[in-house]
């Protein structure tokens, strides 16, 4: 990454949260996470595919991605200023979406909302109109089209619920241990990890940094990967781009982490957001000036060195 002169770069943002911040700005519980890679039903409500190859199953929660086919009927939101002052972001008026629409990909992290499946899933897509949109998909108002891969990766001993936050004054996924869900192990192949909710003002790549420090891993890969950023400054080639906020929602966070010669554990993560203003931004993301605007929902694993 080009090194910026510091004048070069944007004054960092932080959000003044309606309540009060908790001492504790990074929950984590370490887990086993196994992949799952399914081809999800067409045809099918989007949180019924996810019950079956995530509960129906005997997992807790999930994280990762959709990739590829169609969406026959859908709605999104996208990021805007809360008006009333309960909450420094809120969702926009809800957009029908133009269907049938080319996915692209999104992150996603499956789990429960009051006692039923739920997923938290911002989503890159191609309408029926020929434009690429992007936004965060209204859960209960996707049917899938044919051709929809998700790409997951599981927990059976940590549960993701969505809870409501007394900082932020809004109800978000999170993570807290669980008793494993009895039935016959998955497959071999888990692999060690940790799943972790960040909150807000904390800088996504130092917090990367840390946990990936913090929990022994000399590589990793992100596994749990949308969240909302203070707008967000990303590196394109040699150029800085910038995205407004106060909130802009993650499409997905890609990128390696590891350990380099010295012994320091680096991330280089790149992303893709939704603004304010509906366009999306891309680029790899700027280390200390990317902190969270609401939450992060984050799962890190180790790939060298699966559970057999």
């Amino acid at each position: 990454m080009t090194a910026f002169p510091p004048n070069a770069l944007p004054e960092v943002r932080y959000l003044t949260q309606p309540g009060e911040p908790l001492p504790q700005r990074v929950d984590v519980y370490p887990t086993t996470l196994y992949p799952v890679r399914v081809e999800l039903p067409a045809g099918t409500p989007l949180l019924t595919a996810l019950k079956q190859v995530v509960f129906d199953q005997g997992y807790t929660c999930a994280f990762g991605e959709l990739r590829g086919g169609t969406f026959a009927s859908f709605g999104y939101y996208i990021p805007a200023v809360c008006q009333a002052g309960t909450s420094v972001a809120t969702f926009s008026a809800p957009f029908e979406g133009r269907a049938p629409a080319t996915f692209m990909r999104g992150g996603l992290t499956v789990g429960l909302r009051d006692g039923a499946t739920f997923t938290h899933c911002h989503a890159q897509f191609v309408d029926a109109d020929g434009v690429m949109r992007a936004g965060h998909l209204i859960p209960d108002s996707v049917v899938l089209g044919a051709g929809v891969t998700a790409d997951l990766y599981a927990s059976r001993d940590v549960a993701m619920t969505v809870l409501p936050d007394t900082e932020i004054n809004f109800s978000v996924f999170q993570p807290h241990a669980v008793d494993p869900a009895d039935g016959p192990l998955p497959t071999p192949g888990g692999l060690r990890s940790v799943v972790a909710r960040i909150h807000p003002n904390v800088d996504i790549v130092e917090a990367v940094e840390d946990l990936a420090e913090q929990h022994g891993f000399d590589t990793a890969i992100i596994r749990g990967k949308i969240g909302s950023f203070v707008g967000t400054t990303l590196q394109q080639g040699d150029q800085l781009v910038s995205a407004p906020g106060p909130a802009v929602e993650v499409m997905y966070l890609d990128g390696s982490i590891r350990r380099d010669h010295t012994g320091t554990v680096r991330a280089e993560l790149t992303c893709a957001a939704a603004a304010l203003d509906g366009n999306v931004y891309s680029g790899q993301l700027v280390r200390g000036h990317n902190p969270i605007a609401m939450t992060f929902e984050l799962a890190l694993s180790e790939p060298a060195k699966a559970i057999l």
